[in-house]
């Protein structure tokens, strides 16, 4: 993997990180479950991800 691609992954994981804190209200509020729709997007993005990185494995 790339420069790029290392800074794509660290970037979902940030983002993956504030999605998580904003719809638990993870140390700000009172903590609530994840919602279903939540975990389903978690995984639509990061699967997304890993088909591009995947597909595009062969173009270092």
């Amino acid at each position: 993997m790339n420069k790029n691609k290392w800074i794509a992954v660290i970037v979902c994981l940030a983002l993956t990180a504030a999605a998580f804190i904003g719809s638990t209200g993870l140390f700000y509020a009172t903590y609530r479950a994840i919602r279903n729709y939540d975990l389903v997007a978690f995984f639509a993005s990061w699967a997304g991800l890993i088909y591009f990185l995947y597909k595009d494995r062969n173009r270092d």
